[in-house]
This record gives structure tokens, C-alpha cells and sequence, in this order.
């Protein structure tokens, strides 16, 4: 009765407009996109299927959303907001964003409370914060309590859980190199250094490999997207953009297939970095390939896949519920 209820509620959210959507490969049922759109003035969280369909935008508040987690359970959000450079990890019940505001802070030490990642058991929510000086990764309960100082290095940034939540990797921006650590903050593995920055790192969904953006000089900056086994063996190159467009953001599909990823070209312009980002899909099965351009005319700033099973019920045998309620007919 619970879950039926939950679905009712989540059925009657406003589905809004469509992107152009580039079919030519991309087409996994199990994956549903979310990014933060920089087009719309209010930047709500975009949720985006295969066929190029926006079947939710997601309102935050306060401030200008920057990054957000999903919950394991698929009800909630922490997300990073910031006003005049204060930035700070709230929560947000997903049922309750269409019919009142149910916005809860979880951070208050500090102003640089930044990169909030849910960890896939439910129980702790890492991020990075500047709050002892140093920019270092914590973590907490998801009600914000009982912080846990993870580490003590300079510029560490950006954590990722493994999918059994008992690693977490992140990167160094002091010396551009990829690190894992377990989620008491010990047993840190260095998993190599490449090119002269690395800027984000995601987790493959069977735990085994770990891709990552890099940053290197060749007549210009190049950014790549690098792929590496957990025990720093087999890197391998996934995908290079071109002299003078920057990588930033990438995820890996919940499916295994894909990592979506934001290509920018700032054009000299530190506000257009964040401003005009396309989203991209790479294949990771094939060897990486001709990457897919998923949306046009609207930018994207930050991206994440949606959890799995809240995308997809099947009340009966002849309509499917995709993400939130929207119906469409499926032939038995």
C-alpha cells in the first residue's frame, strides 16, 4: 500500500518539453539521464530518457545549484547550493518537491561545502569542505550528524563511493594524481598520476575499473577520459576532445554501458566553462568509439544517472510507468 501510494503521489508531478536528442546508439531502457540545466534561469535538475524526452525537472532552493546525489532509496536528494560564495549540502524529499518546499541543510561549518556523494548503502553522505583550512574530504550521517574528517591532504576533491560502499575514490588537485581510500578515511592506494591535472573520477557499476578526467599539454590543453582497473593496472584512453574544448563532469550508466560526460568551450570566458555544456555518451563497452551527443540547446553543469529502479514500474501488462508517470503503451 506504501509503495502504491508513493507511486500516486509521484505520478502526478508536471511533465514538461522534450530536447533534441541524437539517436544513434544510445537507446538502454534502464538508463534515465539528470543534469543541472544553466539554460532555464532557476537551473532545476533535468531528467532526460533515451529518446531524448524530459520527464522531470526538479526545483532546488536556496541559491544556485552546483551539484547534487541521489539516494539509494530513490526519495531523496542532498545537493551543493551557494550564495555569495557560501556553499552548503542540503536535502530534498522528492515527493514533496512539487506540492511544498522540503529543503533541510545538513552542513553549517564552514562556507565551501561542496561535492556531496551518497554512498550506495544508504548511510553516509561524503563531500569536501574547506572547513579546517585545507580543502578535504568528510563524511556524515545523512541528517548531517556525527562528521568524520576522511583526510588530510591538500586539495583533495570530489569523492566517489564504490558500488559496495566501502571504498571511496577522489582526486588530488595538489599533484594530479587518483587516489582510493576505505571509508574510515585509511588504507589510501595511489593509483597513478596522469597529465598535469585530473578533475573527476567515477566508479564503474561492478566496482572493478574507475574512469577519470585528465588534463594535459599538447600545443593547448587536451582534455581525455581515462579508464583504469581498481588495482592501477590497464589504463586506457576512452575518448580526447579537441585543442581548446574542455571534459568536465563525466558518470558512468547504471547499466554499464555508457559514461556521459559535458564537453564546454569556454573560449577564454571562465563563465561560459559553466554555462554552454553539452551533454556526451561514450560507449565503454566497445573500446570507446564515436562519442553520442545527447542533448542540444540547452547547457548542462553538472550530470549524474538517475538510481535504476526509480525510473521504471509496470502497474499492468499493458502500460509502462517511465519515471514518475508518464505512461506509454508497450506492445505484449
Amino acid at each position: 500500500m506504501k509503495r502504491s501510494l508513493i507511486y500516486v503521489v509521484l505520478g502526478t508531478m508536471l511533465l514538461v518539453g522534450s530536447f533534441t536528442f541524437v539517436s544513434n546508439g544510445w537507446t538502454d531502457e534502464r538508463d534515465v539521464l539528470s543534469f543541472i540545466s544553466t539554460t532555464d534561469e532557476d537551473r532545476p535538475i533535468i531528467l532526460m530518457n533515451t529518446q531524448g524526452e524530459v520527464l522531470q525537472k526538479l526545483r532546488t532552493e536556496p541559491g544556485h545549484l552546483y551539484t547534487f546525489t541521489w539516494s539509494p532509496d530513490r526519495r531523496s536528494i542532498a545537493y551543493e547550493a551557494c550564495q555569495n560564495a557560501n556553499c552548503q549540502i542540503y536535502l530534498m524529499e522528492i515527493s514533496t518537491n512539487v506540492r511544498r518546499h522540503a529543503h533541510h541543510q545538513l552542513t553549517f561549518n564552514g562556507d565551501k561545502n561542496e561535492w556531496p556523494a551518497w554512498s550506495p548503502n544508504g548511510k553516509w553522505i561524503a563531500f569536501t569542505s574547506e572547513r579546517a583550512g585545507d580543502r578535504d574530504i568528510y563524511k556524515m550521517d545523512v541528517d548531517g550528524e556525527n562528521v568524520i574528517r576522511l583526510t588530510k591532504e591538500r586539495k583533495c576533491d570530489e569523492p566517489v563511493w564504490s558500488p559496495d560502499s566501502r571504498w571511496i575514490a577522489f582526486v588530488s588537485h595538489h599533484d594530479a594524481t587518483l587516489f582510493v581510500m576505505d571509508a574510515e578515511g585509511k588504507n589510501v592506494r595511489h593509483l597513478g598520476k596522469r597529465g598535469e591535472a585530473l578533475l573527476k573520477c567515477t566508479w564503474s557499476p561492478d566496482g572493478k575499473q574507475i574512469a577519470f578526467i585528465s588534463a594535459d599539454i599538447e600545443d593547448g590543453i587536451v582534455y581525455t577520459i581515462e579508464v583504469i582497473d581498481v588495482d592501477g593496472q590497464n589504463m586506457r584512453q576512452l575518448t580526447k576532445s579537441e585543442n581548446g574544448i574542455v571534459i568536465r563532469e563525466l558518470a558512468w550508466s547504471p547499466s554499464g554501458k555508457w559514461i556521459a560526460y559535458i564537453l564546454t568551450q569556454p573560449n577564454g570566458n571562465i563563465a561560459q566553462l559553466f554555462a554552454n555544456g553539452v551533454v556526451n555518451i561514450v560507449d565503454t563497452v566497445g573500446g570507446g568509439g564515436k562519442p553520442i551527443e545527447a542533448t542540444k540547446g540547452i547547457g548542462a553543469r553538472y550530470l549524474s544517472w538517475a538510481p535504476t529502479e526509480f525510473l521504471s514500474v509496470s502497474p499492468s501488462a499493458e502500460k509502462q510507468t517511465v519515471l514518475w508517470g508518464q505512461l506509454k503503451q508497450t506492445k505484449k
